[in-house]
């Protein structure tokens, strides 16, 4: 079987790597035709470009080039296993790469079946959701708490419905009005368009919470600097959370504003799931994909373009510089 893979090798660079691959499906192995992909803004684009932190580190093996990128697919089985509890022609979500075809051991964090109910492109947004749970579940929220929430992309939208959920009144805040714009067809009823100093910014959040500072506040967009507006956003004994992977380094004062305010300051990286008692990303997933399926969490929006597989170079120049416009982008490898 001939398959096609994307591949990173150095900095803003893309290519299609062919191969013959000759799976011998044992016990519990799945092969999958991979029908859609979805490109994550964030982890992706940091590898594209080269400014992911963890880059330069040698003792970090993910973020390494040459770099296959992609972590959400949804496709159909080709072959599986008599132990695999799946069957050809059943139609699966992965956490698959960007490829057309990809061999998964069967497990709950890896391959789930897609319900008949349940679009496979909207499928895709369970694995956003499953990164963004991380926020929810790391969290001290409680009934009417105010959590402003940072960027507005995937995983900061997903975030904030998900922390509505709960009973918190989510504010959304970013620099594109059209970020803010596609949070109110998401449902989100309360957004704040940031571009001022930081006074500023806590100036329009006030009117919304009737002058008090944000009980949690989650820092979504990975951009360093934010961290520090995170927690002089965040009122004193609140929580900031990190959900988005830092792009560099920060410099703070963590006297001013984490000691004197008594803030408590918490990593919410996707890779903590299973942990001490967290659900495992197999459980996530499944909750992910059921509230999309009946409507809890609305993900359709997102979808902004769908291109070909074999345009890839431009889905990726599209998210990286067109941001008003670009935010949930499909690669469709059917053809």
């Amino acid at each position: 079987m001939r398959v096609t893979k994307l591949v990173f090798p150095g900095p803003y660079t893309v290519r299609y790597e062919d191969c013959e691959l000759n799976p011998e499906i044992v016990e519990r192995d799945v092969l999958v035709e991979t029908h859609y992909s979805l490109i994550s803004p964030g982890t992706e684009l940091a590898l594209y470009t080269g400014t992911h932190v963890d880059l330069p580190n040698p003792n970090n093996r993910f973020a390494k080039f040459p770099f296959y990128p992609g972590y959400a697919a949804v496709g159909e089985v080709v072959a599986a296993g008599a132990g695999s509890g799946f069957r050809p022609g059943d139609r699966v979500f992965t956490g698959g790469h960007h490829a057309s075809h990809e061999v998964f051991q069967a497990s709950e964090d890896a391959i789930l079946p897609l319900s008949d109910g349940l679009a496979p492109e909207l499928a895709l947004f369970g694995r956003i959701a499953e990164i963004s749970m991380t926020s929810v579940l790391l969290s001290k929220v409680r009934k009417g708490d105010y959590v402003a929430v940072l960027g507005m992309g995937l995983v900061g939208n997903v975030a904030a419905q998900l922390f509505e959920q709960k009973g918190a009144i989510p504010i959304g805040i970013d620099v594109v009005p059209e970020r803010l714009e596609l949070a109110k067809r998401t449902g989100l009823a309360q957004v704040v368009l940031s571009g001022g100093e930081g006074a500023e910014l806590k100036g329009a959040v006030h009117e919304i919470t009737g002058g008090k500072d944000p009980d949690i506040v989650v820092e979504a967009s990975g951009v360093p600097e934010l961290v520090i507006t995170a927690l002089e956003l965040c009122r004193q004994l609140g929580q900031a959370i990190l959900l988005g992977s830092t792009r560099g380094l920060v410099t703070l004062n963590v006297y001013d504003l984490i000691h004197r305010k008594g803030i408590s300051l918490t990593g919410a990286h996707a890779s903590l799931k299973g942990i001490e008692g967290l659900p495992t990303s197999g459980m996530l997933y499944k909750e992910a994909l059921h509230m999309i399926e009946t409507g809890a969490l609305s993900v359709e929006p997102f979808i902004t373009h769908r291109l070909p597989s074999t345009e890839a170079k431009q889905a990726y120049e599209l998210l990286l510089h067109n941001k008003d416009r670009a935010c949930g982008v499909i690669l469709d490898w059917r053809a």
